[in-house]
């Protein structure tokens, strides 16, 4: 038998065991101690990078024959099937709704704000850590990150506005990393609208927060990538879907289902999605949440390429893909948990002046409540003070003005920082939201 054999790319197959490499290890995100190639999806991504490698046969499997290579790889089998791995019956079961089960909130924005911020802090180091481990090839270890999430979920369920509010202001420049945190909460915020348990707010929070955990196999460069892709690498990126369930799958501490949410969030309701094609209720509901959660975050903020929305916009999209993309129901339940101005949303007022959502009022949709930046001569407002537009000032017959309609950061350059910098509150709630 061949020991540390070099062979062509083109000649690997499942069950090799790669031991060196044409390049340096650290040019890859390869885990640099050596790997076994478990999925077709891997050996593409080492032909990215590598026209050569070293195997070791004693650790794995040899090269493919001449006789070999015409078969069809068990993958490909697998997906004409047209059936999920780990969607059962269970998971198709209708999931309870109790829409009101949860009061509007039990502690202030303020009171609530220092205890969200240091949790938020907290899952996103947790994921952060996860990620580092799966590139440099140590063990998954999500205990942490279960433990933190059910301290979030608790957060949700006190007050819905404050995680929306650090997620979508608290950026670390990172598109995916962000991405995921942002839409666990999204999804959080969801589920409580729809009164689900605790414990499935839970699990729905977790499955959605490790959704792309398999991106973190595929090269940033392809990932972030301002070109439009080709036929192939956009086989590769939809990989990540199988990546992350075959690396969830084999840890223990993993339940079933985040591996059914990470395996079915691109499933779209007309059959339009992606690994199987599953139409309608063959996509697990939570499935569908987590698919619903991850569109909207990706086209209401920005990325390297292509361009955003703003949450109302969002919503009106979401709209024409009632019954298409997405459930026409949870759509409709979706934009009354989540609101046509989500916190954190900037908005142009009806008097001309300049706010930041604070939360939104289901009841009254145009008058959220409100951090006022600018005036309507666009100079700064020096105020501590927070403004419910549904409500008149103080001794006035006067109603507030409403939202005319969101604008995006950069259209008044306060991005990063500068939107720090413009927010004239108290010091307590500055230093709580951006450090």
């Amino acid at each position: 038998m061949i020991d540390k054999d070099k062979i062509q790319v083109s000649q690997l197959r499942v069950g090799m065991y790669i031991c060196k490499l044409d390049r340096p290890w650290l040019d890859t995100p390869f885990p640099f101690q050596g790997f076994y190639l478990r999925t077709s999806h891997e050996i593409n991504e080492v032909k990215s990078f590598c026209e050569f490698v070293y195997i070791d046969c004693d650790k794995g499997s040899e090269p493919y024959k001449e006789s070999e290579i015409s078969k069809p790889s068990p993958l490909l089998v697998k997906q004409s099937k047209n059936k999920s791995s780990h969607v059962n019956e269970t998971d198709l079961k209708e999931v309870t709704i109790q829409i009101g089960k949860y009061e509007k909130q039990t502690k202030p924005f303020k009171k609530e704000i220092n205890n969200a911020k240091a949790l938020f802090s907290d899952l996103a180091h947790s994921v952060e850590q996860i990620s580092f481990n799966i590139r440099v090839g140590k063990r998954i270890d999500v205990s942490k990150t279960k433990l933190l999430t059910r301290s979030v979920v608790k957060s949700v369920i006190s007050n819905p506005n404050t995680m929306i509010w650090l997620s979508r202001l608290k950026d670390k420049g990172d598109y995916t990393y962000n991405h995921s945190l942002r839409s666990s909460v999204l999804a959080t915020v969801f589920g409580r609208y729809l009164g689900l348990s605790e414990d499935e707010l839970i699990s729905l929070a977790s499955g959605v927060l490790l959704a792309d955990i398999g991106k973190t196999k595929i090269k940033r460069s392809l990932l972030n990538s301002k070109e439009k892709l080709s036929s192939s690498d956009k086989i590769l990126v939809r990989s990540h879907v199988e990546l992350g369930v075959e690396m969830l799958a084999t840890e223990h501490d993993i339940d079933h289902s985040t591996l059914v949410i990470v395996e079915t969030h691109h499933e779209r309701f007309n059959g339009s999605g992606y690994p199987y094609g599953l139409v309608g209720t063959e996509i697990p509901f939570f499935g569908q949440i987590a698919g619903l959660v991850d569109v909207f975050d990706a086209i209401t903020n920005k990325k390297s390429y292509g361009k955003h929305l703003t949450p109302a916009q969002a919503m009106d999209w979401l709209h024409s893909q009632k019954d298409k993309l997405f459930s026409g129901k949870l759509i409709e339940d979706f934009v009354q948990a989540i609101g046509l101005y989500p916190p954190g949303t900037i908005v142009e007022l009806t008097d001309d002046s300049i706010g930041l959502v604070v939360s939104h009022n289901p009841e009254k949709r145009l008058r959220p409540e409100v951090f006022l930046l600018k005036d309507n001569k666009n100079e700064n407002i020096d105020s501590s003070k927070t403004i419910d537009l549904s409500k008149r000032a103080f001794l006035s017959k006067i109603d507030r003005p409403m939202v005319k309609k969101a604008l995006l950061p950069e259209s008044l350059n306060l991005t990063g920082t500068k939107l720090s910098q413009a927010i004239q509150n108290n010091s307590k709630v500055r230093k709580a939201l951006f450090g």
